[in-house]
């Protein structure tokens, strides 16, 4: 919990129902709350005290019980809507629902299409992070901008010598995932898996919660001692020990084959100057870096693992000084820069004089308003 957020707590009763039926928890959350009158409630006194010029969803889970309060409200009292989509979620959800044994349910994704297709109708500006993301919003609503995911420089590396003697005489190859099944069925799908492609002084180093997924998957255990002795599911680590894990790695593997949006994770691997073996579909989003000498792709696990062979082999990455100063683009000062003059061109509440007009700007500076904005597009109050 942070300041300002509101708490709703979903009774036992809908939670076992939502597991019996196997839906999705931020659908099931978006339904229960349309039909909680109580807390439809609380949400409206919230924002009637907090009275907002533009509210902006990261996601559209809140959609339903938003657009009551808004047909609601009284003209003087109206403001913009702006969903800022990290994904297309309809279609996300379709593609999920399709994998065999997942928990997302068809009707989580029908009710997932319901939603976010009346909100992107409706919205005032719909922020997606991808060309591809944008043309699919477009056909609903003519006012996308693309606001790319970005990163921040990676943290203080912590822990470097630890790691260093750990790894010694070791080439590696980094694999970074959260715990969605895209990320563990891609790496799985792609090595196959059979590690016994790499030598013994070779390592596929996996951190994140993807780690857990692959160690118990049955496509992995059938590798036996030779995927255990080739791999380090490490699991969940924190920045420090990432950055360090980031300083050693020799190659970063993005084996990424299904998913929506773009994957921050290959903006990481380009801004950190590694050599990288990838899908195609891990750099959509980033296409003007697939040619880059230090990015070899593949789309077949063959292919794919012959690469990652002969990138472990090969002299590490050492960009030139054009190409240090094109991967400034990643960094979410550079792919926000156009928000701030986007959100304060947006409608205000009627009869505001001009002179009061909301401005978008941080009384520490622009570098701390993006720095803010791009880790939660929120409310913002009028000035």
């Amino acid at each position: 919990m942070e300041a300002g957020d509101l708490f709703i707590e979903v009774p036992r009763r809908f939670r076992k129902k939502m597991a019996r039926r196997k839906w999705r928890s931020d659908v099931a959350t978006a339904e229960f709350i349309t039909g909680s009158r109580p807390h439809r409630r609380e949400i409206a006194k919230f924002l009637e005290d907090f009275r907002p010029d533009i509210i902006a969803l990261e996601q559209c889970w809140l959609w339903p019980a938003l657009r009551e309060y808004m047909e609601a409200c009284t003209p003087e009292a109206r403001f913009s809507i702006v969903y800022s989509s990290q994904n297309v979620e309809q279609e996300l959800l379709a593609q999920e629902a399709a994998i065999p044994g997942a928990e997302t349910d068809l009707w989580s994704a029908r009710r997932a299409a319901d939603i976010e297709s009346d909100l992107v109708s409706k919205a005032d500006l719909v922020v997606a992070v991808s060309e591809q993301d944008a043309a699919y919003f477009r056909k609903l609503n003519p006012s996308v901008m693309v606001a790319a995911n970005g990163i921040w420089p990676r943290a203080t590396p912590v822990g470097l010598d630890h790691w260093a003697s750990r790894f010694a005489g070791l080439r590696i190859a980094l694999f970074i995932g959260s715990g969605h099944p895209p990320n563990a069925n891609g790496f799985l799908e792609l090595t196959k898996p059979d590690l016994g492609l790499l030598s013994p002084a070779e390592r596929i180093v996996v951190v994140g919660g993807v780690a857990s997924q692959i160690e118990g998957d049955q496509r992995f255990l059938r590798g036996g001692d030779v995927n255990h002795a080739r791999t380090e599911l490490l699991g969940v680590q924190d920045a420090g020990t990432l950055s360090a894990l980031i300083e050693l790695a020799d190659v970063v593997i993005l084996p990424i084959l299904e998913g929506g949006g773009t994957n921050i994770k290959t903006a990481e691997a380009l801004y950190n100057r590694k050599s990288i073996v990838a899908t195609s579909f891990a750099f959509r989003g980033f296409e003007p870096f697939k040619h880059w000498p230090n990015v070899q792709l593949a789309d077949n696990p063959a292919d794919f693992q012959v690469l990652l062979v002969k990138a472990l082999r090969s002299e590490r990455y050492d960009p030139g000084s054009t190409d240090v100063a094109q991967l400034d683009r990643l960094l979410w000062t550079a792919t926000l820069q156009d928000l701030p003059d986007q959100f304060a061109a947006l409608p205000r509440r009627e009869g505001a004089a001009s002179a009061n007009l909301p401005v978008l700007r941080s009384v520490n500076g622009p570098k701390r308003f993006l720095g803010t904005l791009s880790q939660r597009l929120g409310l913002w109050r009028r000035s």
